[in-house]
């Protein structure tokens, strides 16, 4: 697992974090395909969107944040996946 959280903290399957949206610089690649940035953030909003705890997912193949609260305007979501650069994270427990 190669994510950090706002704090450049490595993030492990098993933290708690909260979940804000980001967005980052990107180059076009291919037909929608977007090279991602993540070290290259635009500035966001200060507010998390969700709170969940880290883990893998099968039905993905991918790392997820499973949430236990959403913000209203995401009462209807109850995971994200951790690639594609939409998301920033900040740690509010570590597993270890």
């Amino acid at each position: 697992m190669h994510f950090k959280d706002i704090h450049n903290k490595p993030i492990r399957v098993g933290d708690r974090v909260l979940v804000y949206v980001q967005k980052y610089s990107r180059t076009l690649v291919g037909e929608n395909i977007y090279e991602v940035y993540q070290d290259e953030p635009y500035p966001v909003a200060d507010v998390p969107m969700a709170r969940g705890r880290v883990e893998w997912s099968e039905d993905v193949n991918g790392f997820v944040v499973r949430y236990d609260w959403t913000c209203e305007s995401w009462k209807h979501k109850s995971a994200s996946q951790m690639e594609g650069g939409n998301y920033a994270y900040e740690i509010i427990q570590n597993e270890n």
